[in-house]
């Protein structure tokens, strides 16, 4: 197969550096492009590709598929992040690349839905989620405030471990946000530590919010948890840290279409922030576009698409 890979080389570790990743690919049998994910790697996908393959974790997935969202290019991932919530629902995380590699041309192509939000930014795809509070917060905290410390930390296992312990914190001390959502026909409203509209069921550091989501089905899945449940999601999060297995399951809806309105919030769309904070009242839309990604599953994961997997 003609394979582009798309590299982010700030992901993973120094095994997993170009030569390898080249190397690898070639000696199973591809001819293979390569180039970095700062650079602009979509003007050379002409002639298309056979397959794109993206080394990364989470965000350079995603910039990656919404370029490229419809144009028909089977997408595979080596999961070389710190989450890994699109790998781990593919059957992805936790394989050895070479075992990954070595299934490419026997894998089978697993339709994969993208989200649509629109709000004052404009319109804007997205993998994982749409949301509002406290998760929306983590990103800020770890982004610009006083958590950066977070992103240099030298084991994915630590950065996972360190977001979450910001989380509770933050959780402790999170303001509500006032909205009104509705879900398709049916109206919500009230104050909520946490709305987060769901792809596929997995956002943030590892947080399985909806476990049994299908990213395939055309639906959202929405969890919110309300001003009175914080002492809930605190026993939440700190089950997820401790026995993630037995972590209480989140209520969760589903809607072809979420609109949420609200005033002054701080909203996340995949991993990128805008804050609402000049804008007074705003609304945000969320929908489906359904089938717009296909994602080449190698056998070997193909037992697992749906479920996550330990990386």
């Amino acid at each position: 197969m003609r394979v582009t890979l798309v590299h982010n080389p700030n992901s993973g570790d120094d095994d997993h550096e170009r030569d390898y990743l080249i190397g690898m690919i070639s000696r199973a049998g591809h001819r293979v492009a390569y180039h970095t994910s700062k650079e602009p790697w979509l003007a050379a996908l002409d002639p298309m590709p056979d397959l794109i393959a993206v080394a990364g974790g989470d965000g350079t997935v995603a910039k990656v598929v919404r370029a490229v969202a419809n144009r028909s290019i089977p997408v595979t991932i080596l999961p070389m992040g710190t989450a890994n919530n699109v790998a781990g629902w593919l059957g992805l995380s936790g394989i050895p690349f070479d075992e990954l590699v070595a299934g490419w041309s026997a894998g089978k192509l697993q339709p994969f839905d993208m989200g649509i939000a629109r709000g004052p930014w404009g319109m804007h795809r997205f993998l994982e989620s749409v949301g509002f509070g406290v998760l929306a917060g983590l990103m800020d905290e770890i982004d610009s405030g006083s958590s950066t410390h977070v992103n240099e930390l030298d084991s994915r296992e630590a950065r996972v471990a360190a977001a979450l312990g910001v989380l509770e914190s933050l959780l402790g001390k999170a303001a509500p946000v006032r909205c009104e959502l509705t879900l398709d026909d049916v109206v919500f409203a009230g104050d909520y530590l946490l709305v987060e509209v769901l792809n596929f069921g997995a956002a943030g550091p590892n947080l399985h919010l909806a476990p049994t989501a299908d990213g395939a089905d055309g639906m959202l899945d929405v969890v919110v948890i309300e001003a009175h449940e914080r002492a809930w999601l605190e026993h939440h999060l700190a089950m997820v840290r401790a026995e993630p297995d037995s972590a209480p399951r989140l209520p969760v809806h589903h809607a072809r279409r979420v609109t949420i309105r609200c005033q002054r919030c701080l909203v996340h769309v995949d991993d990128e922030l805008w804050s609402g904070k000049e804008e007074g009242r705003f609304t945000v839309e969320a929908f489906v576009e359904s089938a717009a990604l296909r994602f080449l599953v190698p056998p070997v994961a193909q037992h697992v698409v749906g479920h996550s997997r330990s990386a």
